[in-house]
């Protein structure tokens, strides 16, 4: 118990201060997703890639967990290596030697999944570190809300699935039939990228007001219908996978709507711990178990980074245009906040890794679309802008 602590208490300290500090950089030299890109680069230094690679069994005995284990199936391999050199110098038959292999295989094979299964509690500090960082952030974004979620209720019932199914749905069907992931793992990836925001920021909520009268109250109550529909998706996925374990690992998603329903606060020092402190760790410690180079996949990569984002704004344009009263110009401007979910994409895929239900693959995927979404802000803030314009010009 005394060792347990110890490791959680350092890994927890490296996972909160060394991204912190990165992100810290990385703002002061005006680089846009400094919070999620920290936090990444964090969890690499952190991670299999670097410090894994000069001290592993250090880096092991802190994040991976369960050493004693893969000390012993490393002695069982060596084992198995001597009994089998001695028993072909005996000139044991071909018959006896393959039994022998089918029984060392079966051992070793016993031994591993011990190992496996001691690396999954290890790395429970993980996910209780995690759980309770994505918490502050949900509580953080849903209280400092700047608009009122007032609006028609059928509109963003219609508008937050289709925002969420569109996106969801492509990458899941994507990676369920071109990259034979298995189903757990293709609705998780599709929760990730169907998870809708929370919370705007001034100029999406201008840009959405400006398209209609309460555009943004509207946005916002299809944004968090949207994350509900993901998270349904996310916990049958997790379900298939942990059980009724999933209640707990996937906790987040049940406290979240409670939040939308407090009333509106603004604490500077909860949102400063939560955008530059709890946000790099989530993507450091969701990266920190990744190796980013045996984890790149191209394909996986480039298609969610741009279902990410057009993914989500075409969904929500579907939803506004199949209910008609709207010009597809409109549905264009009012629909560019529900693309801002970086951090519910971030947020979601942590959770499903650490559950174990995505791949580390799909994982370096959906936190990469979040870095895409935050990078692309500027892009969207300009054409938002030049579509106002244009509006206006045909007005006059």
């Amino acid at each position: 118990m005394k060792e347990l602590v110890i490791n959680s208490t350092t890994q927890h300290t490296l996972l909160l201060f060394v991204p912190l500090i990165i992100a810290a950089i990385l703002r002061l030299s005006k680089i846009r997703g400094s919070s999620i890109i920290g936090g990444v680069l964090g969890g690499i230094i952190l991670g299999p890639a670097m410090f894994g690679a000069l001290a592993p069994e250090y880096w092991e005995g802190v994040f991976q967990g369960g050493v004693q284990e893969h000390q012993l199936v490393d002695q069982l391999e060596q084992q198995q290596k001597v009994d089998l050199e001695s028993a072909k110098k005996i000139g044991a038959s071909d018959v006896v030697i393959m039994q022998l292999l089918a029984n060392q295989q079966y051992e070793l094979a016993q031994a591993i999944t011990t190992w496996e299964t001691a690396q999954w509690k290890d790395q429970r500090t993980l996910r209780d570190y995690v759980l309770v960082l994505i918490l502050i952030v949900l509580f953080s974004g849903s209280i400092r809300r700047t608009v009122d979620a007032k609006s028609n209720t059928a509109t963003s019932m219609t508008v937050g699935i289709w925002a969420a199914l569109i996106p969801g749905g492509l990458i899941a069907v994507a990676s369920h039939y071109w990259w034979e992931t298995d189903i757990a793992g293709s609705i998780a990836i599709g929760a990730c990228l169907g998870a809708g925001p929370w919370t705007f920021t001034r100029w999406e909520q201008q840009a959405a007001d400006d398209s209609e009268v309460g555009g943004a109250a509207l946005m916002i109550r299809c944004g968090w219908v949207a994350w509900i529909a993901a998270s349904i998706a996310a916990f049958y996925s997790a379900w298939t996978v942990q059980g009724a374990m999933t209640l707990v690992w996937l906790l987040p998603l049940l406290l979240l709507p409670i939040c939308w329903m407090m009333p509106k606060r603004n604490y500077p020092w909860l949102r400063w711990f939560s955008d530059y402190a709890a946000i790099p760790s989530i993507a450091a410690t969701a990266m920190v178990l990744i190796h980013p180079l045996h984890a790149l996949s191209v394909w996986p990569i480039v298609l969610v980074v741009l279902i990410s984002s057009d993914g989500r704004w075409l969904g929500g344009m579907i939803g506004l245009l199949i209910l008609g009263g709207r010009t597809s110009v409109n549905a264009m401007r009012i629909t560019m906040p529900l693309v801002d979910a970086g951090a519910s994409q971030l947020c979601m895929a942590a959770m499903l890794f650490g559950v174990g239900v995505m791949s580390e693959e799909l994982t370096l995927a959906a936190i990469l679309g979040a870095i895409f979404i935050e990078l692309t802000a500027p892009t969207r803030r300009k054409f938002a802008t030049s579509i106002g314009e244009e509006k206006l010009f045909h007005r006059d």
